[in-house]
């Protein structure tokens, strides 16, 4: 039980911190710099990585982990900045990286556990798969026209976002060995 709460206040944790990062740092810049390509879509959506690594760890639990922390975000993102999310967007999107995961799983016919080559790799190809999962689903549900540019949005941004993601967790782990070491 102890576990299983530390699992989730870690997953809610990172989503919430990787969401929080990506509306009120990434996304101001992205505007200053480009404010025809922000009407449309984000560049760079960190909390994608954590959904795709928490999903390549935990398996359909994280389903479940990642619910409470994507809808608080989702509630910020509608009430408090006035975006038009749909309801159903967080769940979509959740889902949309199991699939990719498991995808990817029948796709290389290995599973994330017996994997014999660098995990960052399967986590790259599940990510795109459940990115473009995503960009479908999301743009589905916003009954959007641009349907194909709509969904590479999301891709560019998802799949930017999960390296970023991969990126800072590769530097975050060589602090902490090293501070260990110290």
């Amino acid at each position: 039980m102890r576990d299983t709460l530390t699992t989730f206040v870690i997953v809610s944790f990172a989503y919430i911190i990787s969401y929080s990062l990506t509306s009120g740092f990434v996304y101001p810049i992205q505007t200053a710099l480009l404010p025809e390509v922000s009407e449309k879509t984000g560049l760079l959506f960190l909390p994608h990585g954590v959904r795709i690594i928490a999903v390549y760890y935990l398996g359909w639990k994280a389903i479940l982990f990642l619910l409470p922390s994507t809808y608080l975000m989702w509630f910020l993102s509608v009430y408090g900045n006035g975006l038009a999310l749909h309801m159903y967007q967080p769940v979509v999107s959740i889902i949309a990286c199991y699939l990719g995961v498991k995808l990817t799983e029948f796709i290389l016919f290995v599973r994330p556990s017996t994997l014999n080559f660098a995990a960052w790799k399967y986590l790259i190809i599940a990510g795109v798969i459940g990115s473009l999962f995503n960009g479908i689903g999301l743009t589905a549900l916003q009954h959007e026209v641009e349907f194909a540019w709509n969904v590479l949005g999301y891709v560019i941004g998802d799949v930017a976002g999960l390296f970023a993601s991969l990126l800072i967790l590769m530097y975050v782990f060589k602090f902490l060995r090293h501070y260990r070491d110290m």
